[in-house]
């Protein structure tokens, strides 16, 4: 019969773990960060090979099971192999009017996981101070967008907008500008977004990989931004035009990143 903290992982559903205030850690980087973050740890899976490691990090009285990895591959329904799973509890998101000075990152309906979480790991790396979460993202702290992320979400302030008049009401909106990623006929390159920011700080939004940021969305923002592409090719892949966006926008402005 399996142990009450067997149970706890079995499936793995982050719908169920959400209801109840709770994120999977999957594997050694995330966990880090989470421990990194000061999240409160639920309980934890791990391998052999891993026990005496993760015991050292742990607070005393975490609930820890050590099985043989096919073990834990079976109990957890998909083919696992990073060593360690953790249930943590879930960081709350953070009001709008809370989020630190510079640089942010907005999403609106990435509904991708991978997509979602890629995109927070690069914007992090180049610059972002805060993530803001439009209508129809993926969860920023389900399994999938985490491990993409490397974790690197639980880290960063996140707030969900619940609107489009929050998106125009955006904190420091008098100082960031906000610039809507859009294949428009108006949109202009990165380096005039740069001229025209000067010492501003930029949100940067971003929008679905099929279909882009709704026409609203793009009429609420200070000005578009497109990536000049050769001919015959329409568009990338949404994660990877939002580091190349987050590059120029954010990085290559050097001390003006984060003020």
């Amino acid at each position: 019969m399996a142990s009450d903290v067997l149970e706890r992982f079995m499936g793995l559903r982050d719908r169920d773990y959400a209801r109840q205030g709770l994120l999977v850690c999957e594997g050694r980087l995330v966990l880090e960060k989470a421990l990194a973050a000061g999240l409160e740890l639920d309980s934890a899976l791990c391998v052999p090979a891993d026990e005496a490691g993760l015991r050292d990090r742990l607070a005393p009285g975490t609930p820890l099971e050590v099985l043989p990895q096919a073990e834990l591959a079976s109990l957890v329904g998909f083919s696992f192999h990073r060593g360690v799973l953790a249930l943590a509890k879930r960081p709350p998101f953070k009001p709008a009017n809370s989020l630190p000075a510079g640089h942010t990152l907005v999403l609106w309906n990435v509904t991708d996981p991978d997509n979602l979480g890629t995109l927070i790991r690069s914007a992090a790396a180049l610059g972002a101070r805060s993530v803001c979460l439009g209508g129809g993202c993926a969860d920023p702290y389900g399994r999938k967008a985490l491990r993409a992320s490397m974790g690197v979400v639980l880290g960063l302030p996140v707030a969900a907008l619940a609107s489009l008049d929050e998106l125009k009401g955006l904190p420091g909106r008098e100082r960031r500008l906000v610039v809507a990623a859009a294949l428009t006929e108006q949109a202009c390159s990165p380096s005039r977004v740069i001229r025209r920011a000067g010492r501003r700080p930029v949100a940067l939004v971003v929008g679905n990989e099929g279909w882009g940021l709704p026409d609203d969305v793009v009429g609420a923002c200070d000005l578009a931004v497109r990536l000049p592409m050769s001919a015959g090719v329409d568009s990338l892949n949404v994660a990877a035009a939002g580091a190349i966006l987050t590059w120029e926008l954010f990085s290559r402005r050097g001390r003006f990143a984060t003020r």
